[in-house]
């Protein structure tokens, strides 16, 4: 009897095993892989979140230069309302995607805050303002020393300011997600979420950070 030939009962357990083993491996790498995701993703937000500024900072006045290129200084005692600094650049997909949303806010809250738009960027921005019908005063040509002193980096980034120059809230990024129910708590509104149309919805996975002089 030749008892090298194996019967198909045992051929079909063999492949079912490797097929099992197979999965579970592939199971495995696939939780391992998530895990080391999240972890990436929670040491990248710790790091952004070390750069900038903390609730209860005080901040000093910002010089800066309106669209029309007269310098003004920005001021927090000079209102009894607290300040929404709204940092953005024209290229930014981001802040094209998160347009709806701060165009909510500001329809919505603008009877309660100074809204304040800070472009990191000359580049397209007085046709920027007019094609999305920006209706609060834009700001550009930050000094490098009030950069630091706010901890600029990227855009879209929402800073509140209290009329005494102490932040009350700090978000860098589009309001996505978390963030979004953070913004909306804060303020008591609704918001739209971001766009999706093709037009805004470009290459990017994080905020666009300043480009280089």
């Amino acid at each position: 009897m030749n008892t090298s030939r194996q019967s198909p009962c045992v051929t079909q357990c063999t492949a079912l095993t490797s097929v099992t083993l197979a999965l579970v491996m592939s199971v495995t790498l696939n939780v391992l892989l998530a895990h080391r995701l999240r972890s990436i993703a929670h040491a990248h937000s710790a790091r952004v979140a070390d750069r900038l500024l903390k609730v209860g900072t005080t901040v000093p006045p910002m010089t800066l230069k309106r669209l029309d290129g007269r310098g003004e200084v920005i001021s927090y005692q000079d209102t009894n309302q607290a300040t929404v600094l709204y940092i953005f650049t024209p290229p930014c997909t981001w802040c094209a995607r998160n347009m709806d949303n701060f165009k909510t806010l500001l329809e919505k809250e603008s009877a309660k805050y100074r809204f304040i738009g800070l472009s990191l960027s000359q580049e397209g921005l007085v046709q920027y303002v007019a094609k999305n019908d920006l209706k609060l005063p834009v700001y550009s040509e930050l000094s490098p020393e009030a950069e630091e002193a706010y901890k600029l980096a990227g855009t879209p980034q929402t800073i509140v300011v209290s009329s005494e120059g102490r932040v009350l809230q700090n978000w860098s990024g589009a309001y996505a997600g978390d963030q979004q129910s953070q913004v909306e708590a804060f303020f008591h509104v609704s918001l739209p979420g971001l766009r999706t149309d093709p037009e805004a919805q470009k290459v990017a996975e994080a905020p666009q950070h300043r480009p280089s002089n």
